[in-house]
């Protein structure tokens, strides 16, 4: 997986695992255009960056912005512009 934007879904998803467990992975494949393999490698499809922030946005539903922070701060270190996660 070499795609900046893969990296950014699989690092949210195993950011959220930590705090709620199991249910971050089933939350993220309720999300359009995203794909968890079983052995944990993630596709997108379509947009990107729009995938990004739905996957975002439905932690958000549940949990709050406090899922958002730790969304973004799972981000840190990695090359995205801020203007690019920023909108979540």
């Amino acid at each position: 997986m070499d795609n900046k934007y893969q990296k950014a879904v699989l690092n949210i998803i195993n950011t959220q695992k930590q705090i709620i467990g199991p249910l971050a992975l089933d939350m993220a494949k309720r999300v359009p255009n995203i794909s968890v393999e079983a052995n944990g490698n993630v596709e997108i499809a379509g947009d990107p960056l729009t995938v990004l922030h739905q996957l975002v946005k439905e932690y958000e539903v549940l949990f709050g912005e406090l899922s958002v922070k730790v969304s973004k701060d799972s981000l840190k270190g990695m090359d995205f512009k801020s203007t690019e996660y920023l909108r979540f």
